[in-house]
């Protein structure tokens, strides 16, 4: 990424693709597939195809600085009355398809608030938290990439500036539909129901639950426990990823258990999963479920 001023006065932010990246793409992806099953890492019986599909689809998507720019306006126009966040705008006269220019946005990396008051600390994840509930459930698009450096937060507004927009991409109403059911389910501890909707959604496999379904009751009761407790999560609290981790591991040293969930679940989850990590770093608290309340 550069700076750069225009003649006229507007200052840019300016990010050029490397050469050639767009075009190596297929073949890198391949090159990782064939790597994948010659090391006998992946059971044969698992059809990694669908996943390899996208793959390369969303990193032809986050090659395309065109398709980019649209993305940044999209968010710039669904959050323009959103006071939590910023979006840089669009300069179209210097955009190519290798070339993405846009007005520069002051800020400081999302990860120096370790040292922040408490209350800063929450009040940024709380709004990074709004932003995920409000793409998988309201906007029906979501920036799935979950790298830090996406982030940056001005302690002058206590604004959240929105970086890249490369890796948005829809979200599919079943998609949506799948994490209410088990979200409604876990909150309402009913482990059964919440056992069901995992495997519906595509999350786990029938193999999973037939041969571990033990270990996946005891994870989904620490979930329940986790999102039924009263007052703010704590995300500074580790404690239960010791568990999820234990029980997961089993799981996964029993390669006839593997299972690879839809592409979509996928996307989202990594960027559910590193909001998570990132409040886990600031040890944020926020109320999610009250967060959650006007979804369910």
């Amino acid at each position: 990424m550069h700076r750069a001023r225009t003649r006229d006065g507007r200052d840019l932010a300016i990010k050029v693709q490397y050469p050639g990246v767009r075009e190596s793409i297929d073949a890198d992806v391949d090159n990782v597939a064939t790597l994948l099953r010659l090391s006998g890492v992946l059971p044969r019986e698992l059809d990694i195809a669908p996943l390899l599909v996208a793959a390369k689809t969303q990193l032809r998507e986050e090659a395309d600085y065109v398709r980019e720019g649209e993305q940044m306006a999209r968010f710039g126009r669904l959050l323009a009355d959103a006071a939590d966040y910023v979006v840089p705008t669009l300069d179209p006269e210097f955009t190519t398809g290798q070339v993405l220019a846009m007005s520069f946005v002051e800020g400081h990396p999302i990860e120096s608030l370790v040292e922040a008051p408490q209350g800063t600390r929450d009040a940024a994840m709380r709004a990074l938290i709004s932003l995920v509930l409000r793409e998988l459930f309201e906007f029906g698009v979501m920036q799935t990439d979950p790298n830090f450096g996406n982030y940056r937060y001005q302690p002058d507004t206590g604004r959240l500036a929105l970086l890249d927009f490369g890796a948005a991409r829809p979200v599919p109403a079943d998609t949506s539909a799948g994490y209410l059911q088990v979200l409604r389910a876990m909150i309402g501890g009913d482990r059964d129901r919440a056992r069901e909707a995992t495997l519906a959604a595509g999350f786990v496999g029938p193999g999973a639950i037939a041969r571990h379904g033990a270990s996946i009751d005891r994870m989904i009761d620490v979930v329940i426990g986790k999102l039924r407790g009263p007052g703010a999560f704590d995300f500074g609290d580790r404690g239960f990823v010791g568990v999820l981790r234990e029980q997961g591991l089993d799981i996964a040293a029993d390669r006839g258990a593997w299972h690879i969930p839809p592409a979509d679940i996928l996307f989202v989850q990594r960027k559910i999963s590193g909001a998570a990590l990132l409040a886990a770093r600031l040890k944020a608290r926020v109320d999610v479920h009250a967060m959650l309340d006007p979804y369910l």
